[in-house]
């Protein structure tokens, strides 16, 4: 099997890389707008847009459990199913509420899903891993100053 089917290649690892911090920038564009501008129709769209790609991205990390499940070398495939449908529902939920209070949600979501992957996705290469905590780091900050910009405005 070739380096780029096994996840060795360098530019296997470089991609994933790009790609994932790539992902950052929606989460830090909408912060960006929720903080620059005092027009309440942008940041209400900031606001929504925020809020829904987070839940978006929140799934897509519950689903790479889904993806690992089937190795079982380790006997966690159980756990890996029932929490992979957890960030999911966890963010389905959070976009229920206030904004302010979603964001906070969202940022300790974010961390849940960090600590829960380090103990569930051990299968999965270290490059992997060592990408997710400066991601979620991000991921987390724009979730932080996404709650003071909806405090700034609401509170």
């Amino acid at each position: 099997m070739s380096d780029t089917w096994t996840g060795a290649g360098e530019n296997w690892q470089r991609e994933r890389r790009w790609l994932g911090y790539a992902g950052v920038i929606p989460f830090a564009t909408c912060v960006g707008v929720m903080l620059a501008t005092d027009d309440p129709a942008w940041r209400l769209v900031a606001t929504d847009t925020l809020r829904h790609y987070a839940a978006v991205i929140a799934s897509f990390l519950g689903a790479v459990h889904w993806g690992v499940a089937a190795d079982d070398r380790d006997g966690l495939h159980h756990a890996r199913l029932r929490w992979g449908v957890m960030p999911a529902l966890l963010a389905w939920t959070l976009l229920a509420l206030p904004p302010g209070f979603a964001f906070v949600g969202f940022g300790v979501l974010f961390t849940l899903i960090l600590v829960v992957d380090r103990y569930l996705l051990p299968v999965l290469d270290d490059h992997y891993r060592q990408l997710r905590l400066p991601l979620t780091v991000l991921v987390v900050a724009t979730m932080v100053l996404a709650a003071i910009a909806d405090a700034r405005v609401t509170g």
